[in-house]
C-alpha cells in the first residue's frame, strides 16, 4: 500500500504544488499515487523527506509515523504552522522567510 496520496491530501496539497516543489511532472505523481507505476528509490526518498516520513510509512511497511530521530517532534502550533506554509506559493514562502528574518534580528 503505497500512502503517497493519503499523506499529500492530509498536507493539503495539490498534486501539482508536489510536483513543482520537486521539480517533478505531476502526471508521473499520479503514476505513483494510483500505483500505475513504481517509484525509483531516488523518488521515494525526495517524497519521504518532502512530507517528513520514513520511506516504511511511506510504503506502508509501518503502520505509524514515527519522528526521524535526529528531529524533535513537532507541537500540534507548529505543524500546524507548517502545513499552513507547505500550502503558499514562492512568493508567499519568501515573504514569510523574510519576516521571520526580521522578527530574529528585533529579537
Amino acid at each position: 500500500m503505497f500512502r503517497l496520496k493519503e499523506i499529500r491530501m492530509e498536507c493539503g496539497l495539490k498534486r501539482s504544488k508536489v510536483a513543482e516543489d520537486l521539480h517533478m511532472n505531476a502526471g508521473t505523481i499520479a503514476n505513483y499515487e494510483n500505483e500505475i507505476r513504481q517509484a525509483p528509490y531516488e523518488c521515494l526518498i525526495k517524497f519521504a523527506d518532502y512530507f517528513e516520513v520514513s520511506v516504511d510509512y511511506l510504503l506502508g511497511r509501518e503502520e505509524e509515523q514515527k519522528p526521524f530521530k535526529n528531529s524533535a517532534a513537532l507541537t500540534a502550533e507548529e505543524a500546524a504552522i507548517l502545513a499552513g506554509y507547505r500550502k503558499l506559493g514562492k512568493l508567499g514562502k519568501s515573504r514569510v522567510a523574510e519576516y521571520l528574518e526580521l522578527w530574529l534580528e528585533r529579537s
